[in-house]
């Protein structure tokens, strides 16, 4: 099939098996060798924009994921296809690799939701944090590994990603930085180091018309690179001023919180009250 994607996107997708995708959900090629966002998302083993499909006995949208198989005789592009799952609450288990997530600081960080101003000056809703902030433990291939967590907003899915392969994403195996970056402008070795540990940098870029901006980062596990993020802790320092140093933004952070659950509980014996 002829299209415009670069060779190496292009020489991966012809590694798939588009008729079994095809027969099992009605997933059409074109869809992805038309799209060199779609293609590229793919390939790279990120989780992709949602796609519509169907077929007879299925019709709606999904998202695919594509890794690397070195097993058989040839190499071969494995996909995965996840369907959409109903919006996560604290009242529910969540898991990785079938296993749970203890950590109530990463469940409540994952599921923490609220406004932001995007870029085109227009209200967002959504969850705040791109990461649950922190490594959690799984128990995988007999030993425990350390794995940043995200939900893939579009399927409402728990993803993860090794620490190590997080990690590999910043250095090469000589520790030396690989210039990610974003926004035209690259990450140092701190904030790489600290977006490894899951914790969310301030970040100053440019946009495409040559205007600076501040914004805050994580690591997107789902999506495999950084993302944008909005946690409460930024808008507050937001509205204080961004020439903060790192121990006031933390403290920042902190005082964000505690105001946050001072809020909740005073809700609840308001609550409380009006049932007695």
């Amino acid at each position: 099939m002829e299209t415009t994607l670069s060779k190496d996107v292009q020489e991966k997708l012809d590694m798939i098996n588009w008729d079994g995708l095809k027969d099992k959900y009605g997933i059409s090629p074109e869809t992805f060798y038309n799209s060199q966002h779609l293609a590229s998302q793919l390939v790279y083993g990120q989780m992709t924009d949602l796609v519509f499909a169907s077929k007879e006995d299925f019709s709606g949208l999904l998202s695919l994921r594509a890794n690397m198989d070195t097993s058989g005789e040839k190499p071969e592009m494995k996909v995965k296809v996840f369907t959409m799952e109903k919006p996560k609450t604290m009242a529910d288990t969540l898991y990785l690799y079938r296993q749970p997530i203890t950590s109530e600081k990463v469940k409540e960080a994952l599921l923490e939701r609220g406004e932001w101003i995007g870029p085109d000056g227009k209200k967002a809703y959504g969850n705040l944090n791109v990461n649950g902030g922190r490594p959690i433990s799984i128990n995988l291939d007999g030993k425990k590994q350390q794995f940043l967590v995200s939900i893939h907003q579009p399927t409402n899915r728990v993803v993860g990603m090794s620490v190590d392969s997080v990690r590999s994403f910043f250095f090469d195996k000589d520790n030396n930085l690989r210039g990610k970056g974003m926004y035209g402008v690259p990450f140092t070795a701190e904030q790489a180091n600290a977006l490894i540990e899951g914790k969310a940098v301030v970040h100053s870029g440019q946009r495409k018309d040559g205007e600076a901006f501040t914004c805050c980062i994580q690591f997107d596990a789902a999506r495999r690179e950084p993302a944008v993020s909005h946690p409460s802790w930024f808008k507050e320092a937001q509205r204080a001023g961004m020439d903060m140093t790192p121990k006031q933004r933390q403290e920042q952070q902190e005082k964000a919180v505690q105001q946050q659950k001072a809020s909740q509980e005073q809700g609840q014996k308001k609550s409380g009250g009006l049932k007695k």
